[in-house]
């Protein structure tokens, strides 16, 4: 048994105790939240109105939970059978208002359903492209999806999540607070205590940012108001299509394959370390799954959904790693897609302490990827793909201006820190690679010709 097998208390197939399985998926529900105003951020950029914006948060809410459920299933067609829920996703946000400010919601929808199916076609060749992602890269890949998550965390763990926000001691307070109470009770506390660490942090910062900021409470006038039950309203059923947006999204469809099949990754080595080499047959199928989910989206009046690293990291800190956990928090959160009050009431959470899970949960998908990375001994080749990839891979958020005056069609290739590091330590490994590559593929010609130089001989040998 490895050391990381002894850390998990729920295996991937266990069925925890109903009690405990309840928390453990409320835990995870919590943290699914954080990207649940993103929505309603849309709809109100582009002049919709609150009733608008209320019925995509939940129609989004309600594809999330159906995509968990179908992730966190394991059958022969779809889905990876692993705990890695499906949220709104951030990295759709800016081409959706786009395509929003083009043509309205309809065509929102269309290139949402698009950059899903695309999705869904680049799952069915990841079986073939295992040669592609040796340990380096692949713990590169899980390193990245968690480092890609830093600028969200920090700016809502200062309270400052959009631009001119006042940099309050208040907030940081409270997220100071709430991520003690996680570490600490992670650390130090024993069996149901350290599952429900994440939990205990956000009680904590959400009583402390009450004590400190009582008029955050005015905002309980929308809880009190909103129904216990209501049908979202998907609007207009059109459809619309742009090729001046073919570019983006087919961008962001590649963007978003390559986060989710991190996440995979990352929630495959939690849930079975014990393994020696990847398994791309689930983990393809868990991308057709985030596929399919996505172009749900769009054909309901969803946002686009993807799958979230957050909780791929709590699973790991916690140690309940259950897919039946997943199948759990998908199925309450798209239940409360159909309860405003209760749904309203969860998304008053404080942004500090939204903040302060999400730095809790990435801090384990950044550890485990590195620990993936370095389990191998690093040689100038490894070293120099790696290097070489962070820099110009990071170089895109550190300076995009630079990376802005390329050429459109290198712009494919840098458009943002995660994509980019992978697509170049993929290459990159390859060309410093291919000298043993060939003479590999000599060493095995040499053999295939000794042995039929071989079965000649013994069959002249056998003739005389």
């Amino acid at each position: 048994m490895t050391e990381n097998s002894r850390k998990i208390i729920y295996g991937v197939n266990d069925t925890p105790p109903w009690r405990t399985l309840l928390l453990l998926s409320f835990q995870q529900m919590m943290l699914m939240f954080t990207a649940a105003t993103l929505p309603a951020i849309l709809v109100r950029a582009v002049g919709g109105t609150t009733g608008e914006a209320s019925s995509m948060v939940a129609l989004t809410m309600i594809i999330a939970g159906v995509g968990s459920i179908i992730q966190g299933s394991r059958n022969r067609w779809i889905g990876s059978g692993y705990l890695c829920p499906n949220i709104c996703g951030p990295s759709y946000l800016a081409v959706s208002m786009q395509a929003a400010w083009a043509g309205g919601i309809p065509l929102m929808r269309g290139m949402i359903l698009f950059a899903g199916l695309v999705e869904m076609l680049l799952a069915k060749t990841v079986n073939r492209l295992r040669f592609l992602f040796p340990p380096v890269v692949t713990g590169l890949t899980v390193t990245m999806v968690g480092v890609s998550v830093i600028p969200v965390s920090v700016a809502n763990f200062f309270g400052t999540r959009f631009a001119g926000d006042y940099f309050g001691w208040q907030d940081a307070c409270v997220g100071a607070v709430a991520l003690a109470v996680m570490f600490g009770t992670n650390i130090w506390a024993k069996g149901r205590m350290k599952m429900y660490c994440l939990l205990l942090g956000m009680g904590a910062g959400w009583l402390l940012a009450i004590w400190l900021q009582p008029g955050s409470l005015d905002n309980l006038e929308g809880v009190i108001h909103a129904p216990w039950f209501a049908f979202p309203s998907p609007g207009s059923l059109k459809l619309g299509f742009s090729f001046r947006l073919l570019a983006p999204f087919l961008i962001i469809a590649v963007c978003g394959t390559l986060k989710s099949f991190g996440n995979l990754i990352a929630a495959q080595k939690i849930s079975e370390p014990e393994l020696d080499q990847l398994k791309m047959k689930p983990i393809g199928k868990g991308l057709l799954a985030d596929g399919f989910t996505t172009a749900l989206a769009g054909a309901t009046g969803a946002m686009a959904v993807d799958t979230s690293s957050s909780n791929v990291g709590l699973a790991a800190a916690t140690g309940a790693v259950s897919r039946k956990i997943a199948i759990c928090a998908g199925a309450i959160f798209a239940l409360l897609g159909f309860a405003p009050k209760i749904s309203t009431a969860i998304s008053l959470i404080p942004a500090p302490v939204v903040g302060a899970s999400m730095i809790f949960a990435v801090t384990f998908m950044i550890c485990t990827g590195l620990e993936e990375m370095l389990s191998q001994k690093f040689d100038q080749r490894k070293i120099f793909a790696v290097g070489c990839s962070l820099i110009f891979g990071l170089g895109t958020g550190l300076v995009p201006d630079v990376f802005e005056r390329m050429p459109h069609l290198l712009q494919i290739f840098f458009a943002e820190p995660l994509s980019s590091t992978i697509i170049l330590v993929v290459i990159l490994y390859q060309i410093f690679h291919l000298d043993e590559l060939i003479a590999a593929v000599r060493k095995k010609k040499q053999v295939n010709h000794a042995e039929d130089s071989r079965i000649d001989s013994d069959s002249r040998s056998r003739r005389r």
